[in-house]
């Protein structure tokens, strides 16, 4: 039912400042349209969607999609009146008794219920920071009877369940019936739904996910009470008391809830801060929906196979973590795993984590080489070589004599390496500046050449994109758009076009490094990483074995795969022409048929 007059919200509000000493503008109150009041005011959030618009996870205040009326169980609704309100269709909006024996148990400071559904409701929109005593004694007996007159009792409830919070970081029983029992809430049996209601009084004590028994204890309490109630018969009762009930396994770390999996944590966080960095603080509050560019195809593949490789080679060859990062040519990150168990540790070894690249270095050395008028057919010296009183031996120990720069990036010579970047010193720090690899390394040539200098594996990875996109500068990204709890866009990104694309490695020389890089997979160190079509990489290995790498692209995807431990400890005989290779081989293949 709806009031004819507009409700008063000026004179009203005078009376919400001497209740509660905090007055609001007029135009934060709402009470005449549900589908308003379930996005109103909500506690600050983020929903994640991967590029295809599925749901991958939220920070924060998890909200699902609001369920319509008619999506409800009957039987969740007749267990919520039959537990939290058994009046609720007879009363207006208040119950004096129960509202006696509330302010009564707050003035003796016990925890008493004897709010109405609809007094909650309020509560949970508009007065949850507000002093309880002033709450019950002069807020909710205003503000309860004006909401029953101008919705249905239909739509408080509807108000009421896609709003309260049901523990788990789960605000509205869409969220809660994920995050429980990985299922939507129209499919809730009688048990679930009673379990559901159940959480209510105390979502932490009751929580499954913590412990089952008291949970599902607390759910045959309540199915007691819809038999009181005349909801449910003895025999009905009986046989929801037998039903099964699956809990999902907890999804939630780190402040987030994540129902494919907590392993895409560390996208999610990285796509949140690149939100937060392009966008005003104000832009911030309530529920943001991010639509990101994340491939859960491929991200579970490179999930799946870095695990794997973990799991068979971690003991015996001393690996901690590993991460990997897959982007699209224009740097769109469809895949990002920054580590080993994201429930473990947040720490991203892929955004974050800064680490010697080793010979995946040489890319700039030889983009230097290229700009300065070599071919691949160049000859360089892959003779002995000491440099400032120290050998510098190549991984192999085996030396050439005069060999082609092709040649000499196949076998990854280090020697034939720092002769070059002693040419070419000053052109390799500045590719190394201009593909954002990170701060300009203040070492000699040797240190440029040999990759003794840090980065991160997110931005080695566009780097590599920069040259398999013909040399135009690629900036990896993970937002596509931002919208508030209302839908209204408040971020968007419009790509440039090609033509508008700084280029910053001439074409000519960016062809030249792809072919060059094609040799490595296809005859040089790096022929463990070959998918079996076109690909071309680099792999990378540092002193005692501390870090290995392998990033390369196919024609279609640029991917980056980093193997170490934290501590900078060595690992046990693995190279980035090994295992990284492997695993880069792996998610290839799999990207193979997604382009």
């Amino acid at each position: 039912m709806f009031v004819d007059e507009p409700f008063d919200r000026r004179g009203f509000l005078a009376l919400l400042g001497l209740a509660a000493g905090t007055p609001r503008r007029s135009e934060a109150l709402e009470f005449t349209d549900a589908d308003e009041l379930i996005a109103h005011n909500r506690e600050d959030g983020v929903r994640l969607l991967s590029a295809k618009g599925e749901f991958i996870g939220a920070r924060g205040a998890y909200y699902g999609p609001p369920v319509p009326f008619a999506q409800l169980p009957r039987h969740l609704i007749n267990a919520l009146v039959a537990s939290e309100d058994r009046r609720f269709y007879e009363h207006w909006g208040l119950d004096p008794r129960s509202m006696a024996r509330a302010v009564w148990s707050t003035l003796t400071g016990r925890t008493q219920g004897g709010s109405t559904l609809t007094q909650q409701a309020i509560k949970e929109i508009y007065l949850k920071e507000h002093s309880p005593i002033v709450r019950k004694l002069l807020e909710e007996p205003v503000l309860a009877p004006i909401l029953e007159l101008n919705l249905s009792k239909d739509d408080i409830l509807l108000v009421y369940l896609n709003r309260v919070f049901f523990g788990g970081n789960a605000y509205g029983i869409e969220a809660a019936a994920r995050v429980y029992f990985n299922k939507y809430a129209r499919n809730l049996s009688v048990l679930e739904s009673a379990m559901m209601v159940g959480l209510l009084p105390a979502p932490n004590r009751f929580n499954p996910h913590r412990n089952l028994e008291v949970s599902r204890d607390r759910g045959f309490r309540v199915i007691e009470q819809m038999v009181e109630a005349n909801y449910l018969s003895r025999a009905a009762a009986d046989r929801a008391k037998r039903q099964g009930v699956s809990i999902a396994p907890s999804r939630s770390a780190w402040g987030g809830v994540y129902p494919r999996g907590t392993q895409i944590g560390w996208f999610a966080h990285w796509a949140e801060k690149e939100a937060n960095a392009n966008s005003v603080a104000t832009a911030r509050q309530g529920t943001r929906t991010i639509s990101t560019t994340l491939d859960l195809g491929i991200q579970a593949s490179a999930d799946r196979h870095l695990q794997q490789a973990l799991r068979q080679h971690a003991r015996p060859s001393h690996i901690a973590e590993g991460a990997v990062v897959v982007m699209r040519y224009d740097g769109a990150v469809v895949a990002l795993v920054g580590g080993r168990d994201y429930k473990q540790k947040e720490w991203d070894h892929a955004t974050q984590a800064k680490r010697q690249p080793g010979s995946v270095a040489k890319l700039f050395v030889y983009l230097a080489a290229l700009q300065d008028g070599s071919t691949p057919d160049t000859r360089i010296s892959d003779a002995a070589l000491t440099l400032g009183g120290r050998p510098v031996r190549n991984f192999d120990d085996r030396y050439s004599g005069e060999i082609s720069l092709a040649a000499a990036l196949e076998k990854s010579s280090n020697t034939a390496a720092v002769r070059l970047a002693m040419q070419n010193t000053g052109k390799v720090r500045e590719l190394i500046k201009t593909l954002n690899i990170g701060d300009v390394p203040a070492g000699e040539a040797g240190d440029l050449a040999l990759g003794t200098y840090e980065a991160k594996l997110v931005d080695l990875t566009a780097a590599f994109a920069s040259i398999a996109n013909r040399g135009r500068m690629v900036i990896p990204y993970a937002v596509q758009r931002v919208q508030d709890s209302a839908g209204t866009e408040t971020l968007t990104r419009v790509l440039p076009a090609p033509s508008e694309i700084r280029q910053v490695v001439a074409p000519q020389h960016a062809d030249a490094m792809r072919q060059m890089l094609a040799d490595v997979v296809r005859k040089g160190t790096g022929q463990a990483a070959d998918p079996g079509f076109w690909a071309a990489g680099k792999t990378g290995t540092t002193t005692a074995s501390r870090d290995a790498w392998f990033i390369g692209f196919t024609e279609h995807y640029v991917a980056g795969v980093w193997l170490g431990n934290s501590d900078n400890t060595p690992m046990l005989g693995v190279s980035g022409g090994g295992l990284p290779a492997q695993i880069w081989r792996a998610i290839m293949r799999d990207t193979s048929g997604s382009p």
